[in-house]
C-alpha cells in the first residue's frame, strides 16, 4: 500500500484526535516501519489495519465509520495533487465512472507498483451509477468516503448505497444517485 495513505492517516488521526494520539498510536502499535512513512514508498496493508484498530479502540468509533471519514479526508489531498485529472470531469457520475479506465491508468503512470482495486461500471445514467468494487483489502467504507466527498466536491446532493444482495467473490456493488 502506498505511503501517502499512511501519511494521510497520521494527519487524519492528528486532526481528529491530536498529536498525543498519534504519538501513542505509533509507540503502542507493533509496526515494522516503526511508524515512519514516505508518501512514495510502499508498506504492508496490515500496518494500516493495526493503526485503524488502535484508533477505533481508543475512540470507540467503528472502523467502518473511521474508514469513511478517512476517505472523505483523503479526497481533497488527491484532488490537490492530481487536479489535472479531475478537471476533465464536469459531474461526479462521470468522474466515478472513469475511475477504472482513466483515473487508475493515470495513477499507474505515477506509481506503477500501486495495487489498486477495480471499479467496473454495471449501469450508468445521467443521475445514477452502479459500480462493482473489487479489492483484496476490502476498504469498502474508504471507497464510500471518497465517493461521498466527490459528490460534495461537485456541490451536488446524492446518496451512496451498498447492494447487500450482490455477492460475487467478495466484490461489492455500489449504487450512486444524484438527488439534486
Amino acid at each position: 500500500m502506498k505511503g501517502f495513505i499512511f501519511t494521510n492517516f497520521l494527519d487524519f488521526v492528528e486532526k481528529n484526535n491530536g498529536l498525543k494520539m498519534v504519538d501513542s498510536m505509533i509507540s503502542d502499535c507493533d509496526l515494522s516501519s516503526d511508524g515512519i512513512y514516505s508518501a512514495f514508498l510502499s508498506y504492508e496493508y496490515k500496518e494500516l489495519v493495526t493503526l485503524l484498530t488502535y484508533v477505533s479502540k481508543n475512540t470507540n468509533i467503528k472502523q467502518e465509520v473511521l474508514l469513511e471519514e478517512f476517505g472523505r479526508f483523503v479526497l481533497p489531498y488527491l484532488i490537490g495533487k492530481h487536479s489535472y485529472i479531475v478537471k476533465k470531469y464536469s459531474n461526479p457520475i462521470d468522474l466515478l465512472a472513469g475511475i477504472e479506465n482513466h483515473i487508475h491508468i493515470e495513477v499507474k503512470k505515477l506509481y506503477e507498483d500501486a495495487e489498486l482495486p477495480t471499479f467496473s461500471v454495471a449501469e450508468k445514467t445521467k443521475t445514477s451509477l452502479s459500480l462493482i468494487y473489487t479489492s483484496s483489502r476490502g476498504l469498502t467504507y474508504f471507497a464510500i468516503g471518497l465517493m461521498k466527498e466527490t459528490l460534495d466536491f461537485f456541490k451536488v446532493k446524492g446518496k451512496i448505497d451498498i447492494d447487500h444482495a450482490y455477492n460475487n467473490n467478495g466484490s461489492v456493488k455500489f449504487h450512486v444517485e444524484i438527488l439534486d
